[in-house]
């Protein structure tokens, strides 16, 4: 016997919670539809004309009805918005308890064609109806597309150049916990301009609608580190222990955050790999990074680079060059635009080798964003974390005496 579809069952649960039926009406079809009303999404279809929509995507087993350029409030009830790799949306069935036959749910939570042997292309592989990257990376299917803060600040400068305390510490996909000797009623390294403020909340709730689904990782909310202290300055500056060189973490332009973790209870900041050579610390990954949830964190660091305001992000010299690798992927599937891969090649910074340049060590443990003024901006001024940057303004002597979360304090 043919298992019924999602729609089939949902008619059924409305038919028994409904009250007295009239014996009398028109019965409905296994789509949830009576004979003769138009389709709803997700509802099999030969053409157009018979979607409450007017579109049918016909390419699809049996045909499917939905709705081409939606939003993430656009889509009918029961229904969800769906991006593909070339930048179109559509709206899909949400998956519910179950796809109809031969539809399987995929990672944006609405019903797409099950694969088979043949169709998954290069490098991947069909699994229970999904096609799967043998090399573990993300799903190659429509991604979410999910109701959204905003990223930009347009309010002008005075206002997006205001320093403020990032708040609240806790939203979608972000926990700005207390560290370095910060107390929950006493977060004084959590100031930031408002601008950076919206760009790392937009950052952090990317990748939880992106990759909810995603295998891997501990499903966990970004940690945030270091900003600047509630007059612009370096943290640590008001307890007489700047955590950070002469230039950096002023004014709000700056933050450390967290690397996403694969096996880990949390993603806060701590060393994403060994560190040591001889019981002596190096501060920089001596080994690949076996902690790190290396496709989310690319994620993350392409939707950063996806806004212009992005002057340079610092990683690891283990990390930079897998984020490398992964982005035009992630690109080419559309879970990134494509101006995201272009500005990795620039903005994202790491030394693989000691070049003097800044960046090779205490970023084992964290990220670094640094912003740009705005155009005409001003209130800037982050000399010394640029991709060409000249020498450190503090030893490592320094930064391991002053013990911050952001360079050498954990272990």
């Amino acid at each position: 016997m043919r298992r019924p579809s999602l729609l089939t069952a949902f008619a059924l649960l409305v038919a028994c919670s409904a009250p007295a039926k009239d014996n009398n009406a028109t019965p409905a079809d296994d789509s949830g539809t009576k004979p003769g009303e138009p389709a709803a999404i997700g509802a099999p279809c030969g053409d157009g004309a018979a979607c409450a929509s007017g579109e049918c995507k016909t390419d699809w087993p049996g045909g499917v009805c939905t709705k081409a350029s939606c939003d993430a409030t656009s889509c009918p009830e029961g229904s969800a918005c769906v991006a593909f790799a070339d930048g179109s949306t559509t709206c899909l069935s949400k998956c519910g308890d179950a796809c109809r036959d031969g539809y399987v749910c995929g990672a944006a939570g609405a019903c797409i064609p099950a694969c088979d042997d043949t169709s998954c292309g290069d490098g991947f592989k069909c699994d229970a109806g999904r096609c799967v990257a043998e090399d573990g990376a993300p799903f190659a299917e429509p991604t979410a597309v999910c109701e959204m803060p905003e990223r930009d600040c347009t309010l002008g400068n005075a206002e997006c150049g205001k320093l403020v305390p990032f708040e609240p510490v806790q939203g979608p996909g972000y926990d700005n916990y207390p560290l370095n000797g910060e107390t929950a009623a006493n977060q004084y390294r959590s100031f930031a301009r408002v601008d950076t403020m919206m760009l790392v909340k937009w950052a952090a709730a990317y990748v939880e609608c992106k990759a909810k689904s995603w295998p891997g990782g501990n499903n966990k909310p970004i940690g945030l580190g270091d900003m600047s202290e509630k007059d612009g300055a370096i943290p640590g500056t008001s307890t007489g222990s700047p955590g950070h060189p002469a230039g950096t973490h002023v004014n709000g332009f700056d933050m450390d955050i967290g690397y996403f973790q694969s096996t880990t209870p949390d993603n806060k900041l701590r060393p994403i790999c060994e560190h040591k050579l001889d019981g002596k610390d190096q501060y920089h990954c001596v080994k690949e990074p076996h902690l790190l949830d290396a496709w989310r964190s690319s994620l993350f660091l392409g939707a950063f680079l996806s806004s212009p305001r992005i002057r340079v992000i610092g990683v690891d010299g283990k990390v930079g060059p897998i984020a490398q690798a992964q982005m035009p992927r992630l690109c080419a599937a559309g879970y990134l635009p494509a101006a995201a891969c272009t500005a990795a090649k620039t903005k994202l910074a790491f030394e693989t080798t000691n070049e003097g340049r800044g960046w090779y060590q205490f970023h084992h443990h964290h990220l670094h964003i640094s912003l740009k003024p705005p155009s005409g901006g001003s209130g800037f001024h982050s000399t010394w974390i640029t991709p060409d940057m000249s020498s450190p303004a503090m030893s490592i002597e320094d930064l391991t005496n002053h013990h911050t979360d952001g360079h050498a304090f954990i272990r």
